[in-house]
């Protein structure tokens, strides 16, 4: 049996996505690539925005139409907050909810035997999510044999006006201690190089009522984050660790300078801010001021001035000022992110800011966006400028032409994009010392 997978959304869904991938192949599975002809296809869904909705829904037409006799899976944060509309379009044979991801492998082999019925849907309500789902050690990266995710948490419970991931994921599970150390020693020895925790609010791992893990002495007064890092760091490979994010509405400036201080965790933090204006803040119901977010960058430079920061900026929510909007591009310049990704404000059903008053048209919203881009162009150049000079520690993950020269490209420990000329001496996998030199279009040109 040939399967493809397509995957949208956040590096959570592309770890179940991995880990699907090595169900079906422990059952003897093809893996093909998503153009290719299968017999099942599997959409892996995001609900973020509205353009998620619609990506999901052009993903599930595009898949049928390479093989219209495919069996279509969608699972994923659409299909568990919108079953009954993923399940009405056509080319949909079983729809499947977070939660029961580890049990699609079985589900399909079981429709294509004729034990399901057509158009079956599986979606667990929100207060049924109330268990980590376990699928297993996940030896699979992203990138390569180099880069590699840790899925270490699941579910939120802080009900951001504009967010419809809390009923989409469910409340906060934590997997325990254990067993990400377990995963992280096996993707070691297999060779990886960089560990990257993700979850749904990575933040919030271990807060849940009834989370316990044995601690050692030197642990107590940690709180979980800081205890699972501190755990990784303590492994004696040579590797490194990243975030890949943490929220300002769980984490304040004293947690942040506990976190960034361990030997191995690299010096990048993604730190949504969402809005520069504490008015926006505030109606977006998260718990924190702009001063509150800058002083919690400030604690990050003054442990390193090069630390990159990266973040996540929403445009037009419902009530942004012009004012509003210009704090916006204040904080981007005060932060010198390295990147900012940016989101045109869409109402989301069942969220508080679905009812809210003085929406932003969507011209505002587009022109907006557009500026906010260049600033956040502006901004990242800036700290690449702050770069050079600067001597990093580069993972290289591919080797890359550009006009007809072979470069090894990786990423700094604060996570700017490296090009050094290819030398026959390192491999893709390696740890390289550099220094950035020269400003290129999406990063830097480095020389060992």
């Amino acid at each position: 049996m040939r399967v493809a997978f397509h995957t949208l959304g956040c590096k959570v869904n592309q770890y179940e996505t991995e880990a699907m991938k090595e169900a079906f192949v422990s059952r003897g599975a093809e893996i093909v690539d998503e153009d290719e002809v299968a017999d099942v296809y599997i959409v892996n869904t995001c609900t973020v925005t509205n353009i998620a909705d619609r990506k999901s829904r052009q993903y599930i037409r595009r898949m049928k139409g390479v093989n219209p006799e495919a069996v279509v899976v969608v699972t994923g944060c659409y299909a568990q907050t919108s079953p009954e509309e993923v399940s009405a379009l056509p080319e949909v044979d079983l729809v499947i909810g977070n939660g029961l991801k580890s049990g699609i492998c079985n589900k399909v082999y079981e429709y294509i035997e004729g034990k399901s019925v057509d158009n079956e849907v599986q979606v667990l309500e929100r207060n049924n999510l109330n268990y980590y789902e376990d699928m297993g050690l996940v030896a699979s990266s992203e990138s390569g044999m180099t880069r590699a995710y840790i899925k270490i948490q699941e579910g939120c419970d802080r009900f951001c006006a504009y967010c419809l991931i809390p009923f989409a994921r469910g409340p906060v599970r934590s997997r325990p201690p254990e067993e990400i150390v377990a995963e992280a020693t096996m993707l070691l020895d297999a060779g990886y190089k960089e560990i990257v925790l993700t979850g749904i609010n990575t933040a919030l791992y271990g807060t849940e009522a009834g989370f316990e893990c044995d601690r050692k002495p030197e642990e107590e007064g940690m709180k979980p984050i800081e205890l699972i890092i501190s755990r990784l760091d303590s492994i004696d490979r040579e590797f490194r660790i990243r975030l890949s994010s943490l929220e300002p509405t769980v984490v304040d400036k004293n947690d942040v300078e506990r976190i960034i201080r361990f030997d191995k965790l690299c010096h990048h933090l993604h730190l949504s801010v969402q809005s520069g204006s504490s008015k926006v803040i505030k109606a977006m119901n998260r718990h924190y001021t702009q001063e509150d977010y800058l002083d919690i960058v400030k604690a990050i430079r003054r442990f390193d001035p090069l630390y990159g920061i990266t973040t996540d900026i929403i445009v037009g929510f419902s009530g942004e000022t012009e004012d509003d909007f210009e704090e916006s591009i204040r904080t981007v310049h005060e932060a010198e992110f390295g990147k900012v990704h940016v989101f045109r404000y869409s109402k989301r059903k069942g969220t508080v800011g679905e009812k809210l008053p003085d929406e932003v048209p969507g011209t505002v919203k587009n022109r907006r966006s557009e500026i906010l881009a260049e600033a956040a162009d502006a901004a990242a150049r800036a700290f690449m400028l702050k770069n050079l000079g600067a001597r990093h520690k580069v993972l290289v993950e591919e080797k890359q032409m550009i006009n007809e020269r072979e470069y090894l490209v990786g990423y700094t420990g604060n996570y700017i994009r490296a090009y050094i000329e290819n030398d026959s001496s390192i491999e893709v996998g390696a740890f390289v010392e550099a220094e950035l030199c020269e400003l290129m279009e999406d990063g830097c040109l480095a020389r060992v």
